[in-house]
This record gives structure tokens, sequence and C-alpha cells, in this order.
């Protein structure tokens, strides 16, 4: 029973943990769908200050955690010379959300603090509960949609808000948080652990959440989902274990649970055909969409007129533009930067640089570029499977550093600040923790102890 009540008790920090990370699909379900409380910011900021709530452990202040410290304190000094140049430096003159912005950096200090003085050990139950929260995020999404009259099919996956005549989405959201479950559910699949019945759930539940990434249409997302597979293929496809896994493909076990996947998948398919094809139209017209963008970045033209970027990467090009511009006659606005929100450039690596000068875009950049050390280290080693799902959500994170945001984001911060926490501290977890932990003496082929008694 205690054990139980243990567990439990993990679940509820790990929900809380969701909640920052991803709570805002289920907040606009709530607040648009629902109709609790249409455009309140309020309702917003009760929802956040929940899932703080259940982060609280009862070892608070008492017992803390070490985090990655070389990436936590370039993330603290890039935020505090943010909140500096707010009061000293500004960009723009007419800026005047202090207090907005001031309360979006201490969430992002909360966040961070309550994360050291979470216990290492909700990695034992972190998947189970990032999955069951994905999925009835998405579950909400879809209800939304069927529910929402001024939806139609063909439209990118969003719950909308707003008048009648100027109603919109954010797909934004809803492609992370499909994305993070079909992640979730891919390290809970591979998981030597799993049990049959958990495997066959989050497989349906990942093609599940596939088909809404889909039909989101985000760009970011269904890059890093590539990413994701490369790399997963770049690290573990190597000629033995390509031959392990082909023979594990023919273990009953394997077959029956392939077995079923593919005849759930045909069966749901013959009684939704059109889902089938909704599913196949959003595959055609992303791929018409982005192959546009490549041939008005080639200056082609699609059929008699010539190709044009869309609003999204119309913007990005605009800001490679004034870039290339600061790089070429203005060199000396990068020393110190521009200022506090000069620009709005949609590339947040390049704002940092802009916005922040050198030293910013050093703590930024470069706090980036140790993660993403770290994340493809836990890739290829795959220690636990927070750790290895924090590795491959944060190839998401990277894809949107070049791709949409600003530096000051919380969607930013918040992970990033979970990849403080959970990511390249292998060394400091408990051996009972680890997917692989060190081999005992009795494990050992030549039986030589160390002197901590793990075998060396």
């Amino acid at each position: 029973m205690m054990r139980l009540l243990q567990r439990l008790d993990w679940m509820r920090m790990v929900l809380g943990i969701c909640i920052v990370i991803d709570g805002y699909p289920l907040i606009f379900f709530f607040k648009e769908t629902l109709r609790l409380a249409p455009g309140s910011t309020a309702f917003t900021a009760l929802v956040l200050a929940l899932g703080f709530a259940l982060m609280i452990p009862f070892t608070l202040f008492r017992r803390l955690y070490k985090p990655n410290f070389t990436v936590m304190w370039m993330g603290i000094a890039f935020i505090l010379l943010c909140i500096f140049y707010m009061f000293v430096f500004r960009g723009d003159p007419l800026f005047s959300d202090y207090t907005k912005d001031l309360l979006y950096f201490l969430y992002i200090f909360i966040f961070l603090f309550l994360l050291i003085n979470i216990p290492n050990d909700i990695i034992e139950v972190c998947i189970p509960v990032i999955i069951a929260f994905t999925l009835i995020s998405n579950l909400a999404l879809v209800y939304a949609m069927i529910t929402d009259p001024t939806w139609a099919l063909g439209q990118r996956a969003a719950i909308t808000y707003g008048t009648d005549d100027e109603r919109s989405g954010n797909p934004h959201v809803f492609a992370r948080n499909a994305l993070m479950c079909v992640i979730a559910c891919s390290v809970w699949v591979f998981r030597p652990q799993t049990n049959f019945i958990g495997r066959i759930m989050a497989l349906f539940a990942g093609v599940f959440s596939m088909a809404i990434l889909v039909m989101t249409q985000t760009r970011s997302s269904i890059v890093a989902l590539v990413l994701v597979v490369l790399a997963f293929i770049f690290f573990h496809a190597r000629p033995a274990q390509i031959k392990s896994a082909v023979r594990g493909l023919f273990r009953p076990l394997p077959i029956i649970t392939m077995g079923i996947v593919f005849i759930g998948i045909i069966f749901f398919f013959r009684r939704y055909y059109e889902i089938y094809g909704l599913l196949y139209s959003y595959i055609i017209a992303f791929v018409e969409r982005n192959l546009e963008n490549m041939y008005a970045l080639l200056g082609l033209k699609v059929g008699s007129y010539k190709a044009e970027f869309d609003a999204s990467a119309g913007n990005r090009a605009v800001s490679a533009t004034f870039l290339n511009n600061v790089l070429i006659g203005h060199m000396h606005l990068l020393i110190l930067g521009a200022g506090y929100k000069f620009l709005y450039l949609d590339i947040p690596v390049v704002e940092a640089l802009i916005n922040h000068g050198i030293l910013g875009f050093f703590l930024f950049a470069g706090m980036n570029c140790i993660i993403l050390y770290h994340a493809f280290r836990t890739i290829k080693s795959n220690p636990n499977p927070l750790a290895t799902f924090l590795a491959y959500f944060y190839l998401l994170i990277f894809v949107q550093l070049f791709t949409n945001g600003r530096p000051y984001d919380t969607s930013f911060w918040h992970p990033l600040c979970l990849m403080i926490r959970f990511l390249g501290i292998d060394h400091l977890l408990p051996a009972r923790l680890m997917n692989h932990p060190p081999l005992t003496a009795v494990e050992q082929p030549n039986g030589v102890v160390a002197s901590n008694g793990l075998a060396s």
C-alpha cells in the first residue's frame, strides 16, 4: 500500500509538469470549447498555478536534487540579462509590458526551482502519465473540432476562438502535444519491461497522435519528427541491432502485436474510409504548400505564376535579409545588441543575437548547443525513459529555435528547464532508475569488484 501511495504521489508531480509544459491544448478546450472562461487570461494563469501546486513535493526545501549546473547557470544568466535589458536598454521605446514579462520570467524560475525539489524517482512513472495526458488532449481536440460549426474538413487541426468573423487557432500547441505523445509511445513500446497490453495501447495511441500531427500541418513538428526518426536510425540501426531486431520480430509476441495493430488499422479505415481520404488530402496539401515555398526560394514558377512564400516562411525570409544587412553594414549593432524586444524576427536564436548582442547569443545559443550534445548522447545510450523522451523532444525545441517564437517565450523555457533538470545527469542517478544499471561482480564475466562494490 505504501508503495502504491508513493507512486501516486510521483504521478501527481508528473501531472503538474505536464500541465506546465503542455497544458495549453486542454486550457483551450476548457476555455473555448466548454465555454468555461472564453478569452480569459486569468483562467490560463490559474491552470498553470494548479500545475505548480501539483508539482510541490512533501520534501520541499528539505531535499534538493542536482541539475545540469553548466546549462542551468547559462540559462539563468540569459534571463537575468533579459531583465537587465528590459529596464536599462529597451529596443522598443513604446514597451510597457513590464508586469506581464516579469511574471513570465517568474514562472520560469518557479518551475525550475520546483523541478530541483522533485525527486528523481518520477522517472519510474513519467512516460505512462505523459501518454495519458497527451492522449486526452488529442481526444479533446477531436471533440472540439467535431462540435465546432465553424471548423471544416481541410482546415488545420486546432481549437478556434474569437468572434465569428475573426476566429483563429494555434495549431502549434496541438502539434507539439501530438509529437510528445508519439515520442512517449515510442519510448514505451521499445522499453523491454513494457507488457503486452501496454505495448498495444501505446501503439494505438501513437498512430492516433500521428494522424493529429498530420492534420495540424505544422512544419516545425513534422521536421522534428523526421529528425527523431533519423536520430533513432543513426544511433541504433547498426548491423547488430538490426539483426537482433529482426530476430525479435519473429517471436510469437511481436508477431501477435503487429498482427493486431495491422488488423485494427485496416478495420478502422475500412469502417471510416472518409478519414483515410481526409488524412491523404492533408498530406497532399502539406506537400504542395512546402514545395511552393521551395520553388519561391529558388525563384521558380508554379504553372503560369511565380511561386511565393507563405506568411510564416515570408517572415523568416525577411528576418534572414535583415540579419544579412546587419552583418554587412552594421556589425557594431551586434556588440551590445539593439535592446530588449527591439524586433520580432520569428527566429529565436537570431533575435537573441540582434537584441542582446554577443553575450546574449553566447548564453542562449551556447546553452542550447550543450543541451543538444547531451540529447544526442542520451539518444545513443538510452539511460532511462524520461531522459530518452526529453532527448527526442528537444529536437522539436531545436527546430523551433530557427523557425518560430522569441527567445523569451515560456513555450521554450519550460521545456528547457526540464532538460536542465534531467538531461546530462545520468551519473547522479541510482542504478534502479537506469535502463542499463552497472553490472555487479556476479554479473561480470571476470568477477572483478571495485572498491565501491560495483563491478569494474
